[in-house]
C-alpha cells in the first residue's frame, strides 16, 4: 500500500506571488522550481457513493499526460494528512476499472465502473519545489496551488500550499510550515480539493 502525508496550508491570495518568489525555496529547495497547468476531473457515483466513503477518484492532465488517483479513507487534523494513495498512467482520460480492483475498498465492491461519472474539475497552476530538510532530516515536495474547483456554473478558488513527505521525519512539514509562517499568514487546512468540489455540488 502507497501512503500519501501532506500537510495541507491555505494562502491569503495577495500573498501568493511573494511566496512563490521568497529567498526561503533558494536556501532550502534542492534545484529550481517548475510550474505546470494541471486539469483534473473528479468521479463519482450520482448518489455519491465515493464521497459517503471518503473516496477520491480522479484522472490528472499536466502536459498531454494522463494520470488515474484513488485516494481512500484516511485521517487529517490540523492541515495534516495521511492516506492510502494509488496512482496508473493513463493512454487516454478514460477510467481504467481493472486496474482498481485490487485496492477498491471493501464497502463500495457493488460499483461497477460504468456507475462513475465525472462530477466537478479542478484547474490550477502548480509551483513546486523539491527541499531538502537538514533537522529533522527529510526530502518534501513543496506545492504551491492556485485556481479553481469548478462544478456547472459554480466556482470555488485554490489557493494553497501543500508539503508532502516524500522521505524522512514527519516532524518536517511542521518545521517547514513554521519557517514559512514568520513571513505568511498560512493556515493549517484539512479540506482538500475533491471536498471543495463536493461542497459545490451540496450547494446546487
Amino acid at each position: 500500500m502507497s501512503q500519501e502525508t501532506e500537510l495541507k496550508l491555505s494562502v491569503p491570495a495577495d500573498q501568493i506571488e511573494q511566496l512563490k518568489s521568497h529567498p526561503f525555496w533558494q536556501e532550502h529547495a534542492a534545484q529550481p522550481s517548475e510550474t505546470l497547468h494541471l486539469g483534473n476531473t473528479y468521479f463519482d457515483t450520482p448518489d455519491l457513493r465515493l464521497n459517503q466513503a471518503k473516496v477520491a477518484l480522479r484522472i490528472r492532465e499536466v502536459n498531454g499526460q494522463y494520470i488515474q488517483t484513488l485516494k481512500t479513507r484516511g485521517e487529517s487534523i490540523n492541515g495534516l494528512t495521511r492516506r492510502g494513495e494509488w496512482e496508473w498512467p493513463l493512454n487516454t482520460n478514460e477510467l481504467n476499472g481493472q486496474v482498481l480492483t485490487t485496492v477498491w475498498p471493501t464497502e463500495l465492491t457493488d460499483i461497477s465502473i460504468e456507475k462513475l461519472k465525472p462530477l466537478f474539475t479542478t484547474d490550477f497552476y502548480r509551483t513546486r519545489w523539491l527541499l531538502i530538510w537538514q533537522s529533522p532530516f527529510a526530502r518534501v515536495e513543496a506545492a504551491l496551488d492556485q485556481g479553481a474547483v469548478k462544478s456547472g456554473n459554480g466556482s470555488s478558488p485554490i489557493c494553497e500550499l501543500e508539503l508532502e513527505l516524500i522521505e524522512g521525519g514527519e516532524s518536517a512539514l511542521m518545521e517547514i510550515a513554521s519557517a514559512l509562517q514568520h513571513f505568511f499568514e498560512l493556515t493549517p487546512s484539512d479540506q482538500s480539493k475533491a471536498e471543495k468540489g463536493f461542497k459545490l455540488i451540496a450547494t446546487k
